[in-house]
């Protein structure tokens, strides 16, 4: 059985509702892990101040410290912690087939447009559509050159610290590392990427009509409650929950 890690980021520090919405979130992915033998994973301190490297990006050290705590595996998945997993969802590690594996994000174009462009001066010679632009909250790492990308996107940030900083917080503010990542997953592994259905990432829930008859509860797989007001995330994540709690029983 292969040894698949689920790695969470969850830096109170950052987010001072997160201690209340994770409880929901991991209460799904734990019922996850256990049936699709998976070992959860999550990064609670944070290896820099975060003032200087954003969370989302201090992810990116996931190998090193898999192998630095003696944890085998054979792929990881980053996983956002404001999402949540349906009882019967399949196996993500077998979709990917060890490719590079995400969701397509195109419900906010004008932002997505606009990101690509403001970072393409990092990376000239990379051709990223915004029709083909993944979501972060769900990522599936490749089997072979995981580690490696995970090293190619520290190395990076760690250039360009300074200048990124100004893009996510002054000039740009269109994300943190999500388009960076975006390009150097087209940069790195191309038409290797794979893409998966919305149904393993249903994003930006409030600007559709998804949560019309808890819609979003019977169509889909992951949940991810991005985009909504932080101090929203728990009140929405605690009535799926309640919704949907009596579906995880062993």
């Amino acid at each position: 059985m292969a040894n698949n890690i689920l790695f969470f980021t969850a830096l109170k520090a950052n987010d001072p509702n997160m201690e209340a919405y994770q409880e929901w979130s991991l209460k799904t992915w734990e019922y996850y892990a256990k049936k699709h033998d998976c070992k959860l994973v999550m990064l609670q301190e944070p290896l820099l101040d975060v003032e200087l490297m954003r969370p989302t990006w201090q992810r990116w050290y996931a190998y090193e410290i898999l192998e630095q705590n003696g944890i085998e595996f054979d792929q990881v998945a980053l996983i956002d912690i404001d999402t949540m997993v349906r009882w019967d969802t399949p196996n993500i590690f077998e979709l990917s087939e060890g490719r590079y594996t995400g969701v397509i994000d195109d419900l906010s174009i004008e932002w997505i447009y606009n990101s690509v462009n403001g970072y393409k001066e990092y990376f000239p010679n990379v051709d990223l559509q915004w029709d083909k632009y993944i979501n972060n909250g769900i990522l599936v790492l490749p089997k072979e050159g995981g580690r490696e990308f995970c090293k190619k996107v520290v190395d990076f940030y760690t250039a360009n610290a300074t200048t990124l900083r100004d893009k996510q917080h002054v000039s740009l503010k269109k994300g943190t590392d999500q388009t960076p990542i975006n390009y150097l997953a087209l940069e790195s592994f191309g038409e290797d990427i794979k893409y998966i259905s919305k149904k393993f990432n249903m994003t930006h829930m409030y600007k559709t009509d998804a949560f019309i008859d808890n819609i979003y509860i019977k169509c889909s797989y992951i949940w991810h409650f991005n985009g909504l007001p932080r101090e929203d995330r728990n009140r929405y994540m605690q009535y799926t929950w309640e919704k949907i709690k009596s579906n995880y029983v062993d």
